[in-house]
């Protein structure tokens, strides 16, 4: 990870930002498959991947996917100030990785020395608050087939596969669609080509009802 490409630092000299640097903590390692963060187990800190990956599954009792940690990306960031004690997922090793925590405290010292990386943090929160509300208006479609299609698009990785639910009883309580109903729309959109399905892989063919 080039820490100096840190959104947190952007707008800086470079001498600021290895002065920066130079006061950050040293990073923990993390074995693969080993808890992060949980609801009750996590440190008021952003969290920054120094290296390896890592995954976030939601709290809500059924595991489902939410998003990739890669080197250099970020998490924890909206549970740093305030909030209710509670971490919203579980982040999870996906293979060994080191994690660089800078604490509440560190942050604050930082946002008075340096006020450009309160107004970057502030920048980042509310790109992840805009991708949430995209989010949710994906899976608030009126059509239950355009909100399958939305969700798939929603969680599928770089190769467009998308990562579901262990099972068609929880995706049809997620996305709240009846499960003879989910059937129908995974068939009709791979009927129209949207969708592939392989063993028990689907991948998004295309991003829209109309392509």
């Amino acid at each position: 990870m080039n820490e100096k490409e840190l959104f947190l630092l952007q707008g800086l000299s470079e001498t600021e930002k290895e002065k920066i640097i130079s006061c950050f903590p040293s990073a923990t390692t993390f074995k693969r498959d080993e808890i992060i963060y949980s609801s009750d187990k996590f440190s008021k800190s952003l969290g920054i991947m120094r290296s390896g990956k890592a995954f976030a599954v939601t709290n809500n009792g059924h595991g489902v996917y939410m998003k990739e940690f890669e080197n250099g990306a970020c998490f924890g960031a909206a549970a740093v100030f305030g909030g209710d004690g509670n971490y919203v997922s579980t982040v999870i090793a996906k293979t060994d990785c080191e994690v660089l925590f800078i604490s509440e405290d560190e942050l604050k010292k930082l946002f008075l020395q340096y006020p450009v990386t309160a107004i970057n943090y502030i920048n980042f929160l509310s790109e992840k608050i805009r991708f949430l509300n995209k989010k949710l208006g994906m899976l608030t479609s009126s059509n239950a087939e355009d909100t399958v299609l939305n969700y798939l698009i929603s969680v599928r990785n770089g190769d467009g596969y998308a990562t579901l639910p262990k099972s068609m009883t929880l995706l049809s309580k997620m996305l709240g669609i009846g499960r003879a109903t989910l059937y129908r729309c995974f068939d009709s959109l791979e009927e129209s080509g949207h969708i592939l399905r392989e063993n028990n892989r689907v991948k998004v063919i295309k991003n829209e009802k109309n392509s």
